[in-house]
């Protein structure tokens, strides 16, 4: 083994359409500046291939989640989205889809107890302070991998994972409508006012109707992503929503300061199979499936009365909202409470499968 290579433990884990590298916060050092520049040489960032690191080349491959441990039962967590082309990580936002394998993480490393036949535990997302309640299939003492559940996007089938994300709305912003509005105008360089709607509730996304856009959502992602004056619009509006937010002083540090809040969707009425279809963007590029925050943020516009998804729906919201993507469909459990012109949004809840790829040790160089 090379004496001049730093060695790490880690783990590959895949959750619903995501995977990353999980890390226990031991084993890194502190968050911050130095735990930053180590996980980007971990992930080979800035490289548009990561040809020398653990990352994907994609925003759903390209993401770190360190685990800080167990207090109470409750297992609190960080997730990082590292930038491919960029020398900077967004801890920000949550992942949904990783938030899948958090729980069965915990357990094969023998952070919680188990039991048989689903162990039910609290997890603690750092980056939005979201109470996530998830629970995890066992059998035989630890995960049980295998299942009927088919989560579109993912090959084969796995054991249910459920996450429940419990009073979601305004962890990251403290509203549940950022802005203090239901819609919020921009306007575009050609003069052109474009109406969004800004929602805060698992994460923070900003939904645009795609006609509003010229963006066809039956188009393949590999055309969509050729687009780039479009692609360039729309990052156009999400940093002037992120001055809107007083998350930047200026648009042009958006890219980098806050590359997640918020993130765009691009949606159109349901079909009659849907509630509603979507397309997410996602550093800089068309998803290539749904990330699951944007799921139950979309699934919670539908439930507030004035956005543009809800003014938009062709059937009344139900607390099954069913969402049309590139890979198929995604349902989200909403319990949600209307009180007068408002609402409460009590629960947001999803279904994924998870899996333990690969573990041991990373390298960096000395």
């Amino acid at each position: 083994m090379s004496t001049n290579q730093r060695s790490i433990p880690a783990t590959y884990m895949r959750g619903g359409t995501s995977k990353g590298v999980f890390f226990h916060s031991r084993d890194l050092p502190p968050a911050g500046d130095e735990r930053d520049e180590l996980l980007l040489r971990i992930m080979g960032s800035p490289d548009p291939l990561q040809i020398d690191g653990m990352g994907g080349t994609y925003s759903s491959t390209s993401k770190v989640v360190v685990v800080d441990g167990t207090h109470n039962n409750t297992v609190s967590y960080w997730f990082g989205q590292v930038s491919i082309a960029q020398a900077s990580i967004d801890w920000n936002g949550n992942c949904g889809n990783l938030t899948t394998a958090v729980g069965p993480f915990a357990l094969e490393e023998g952070l919680v107890p188990s039991h048989e036949p689903v162990t039910t535990l609290t997890l603690h997302n750092g980056n939005t302070a979201t109470t996530i309640e998830t629970s995890v299939p066992i059998h035989n003492g630890t995960f049980k991998v295998d299942g009927d559940h088919v989560v579109d996007g993912v090959p084969g089938s796995g054991a249910p994972v459920v996450t429940r994300y419990l009073d979601p709305a305004g962890k990251t912003t403290g509203h549940l409508l950022p802005t203090g509005r239901s819609v919020t105008e921009v306007y575009l360089p050609s003069g052109q006012l474009l109406q969004v709607s800004v929602v805060d509730a698992a994460s923070v996304f900003a939904f645009i109707q795609a006609s509003e856009l010229g963006v066809d959502l039956e188009r393949d992602t590999a055309s969509l992503n050729a687009e780039h004056a479009v692609l360039e619009l729309i990052e156009y509006v999400r940093s002037q929503l992120a001055v809107q937010l007083d998350r930047v002083e200026e648009p042009a540090l958006a890219a980098t300061q806050s590359a997640t809040v918020p993130r765009i969707m691009l949606f159109e009425p349901g079909t009659g199979k849907t509630t509603v279809n979507a397309r997410a963007v996602m550093m800089g590029q068309f998803h290539r499936a749904l990330p699951m925050t944007g799921a139950l943020c979309l699934a919670a516009a539908v439930h507030t009365p004035g956005t543009l998804v809800h003014t938009r729906l062709q059937q009344p919201a139900s607390p099954e909202v069913i969402i049309g993507h590139p890979k198929g469909q995604a349902v989200v459990e909403v319990a949600a409470e209307q009180r007068d012109n408002c609402v409460l949004i009590h629960s947001l809840g999803v279904t994924r499968t998870a899996r333990r790829i690969m573990d041991g040790n990373v390298y960096v160089p000395a």
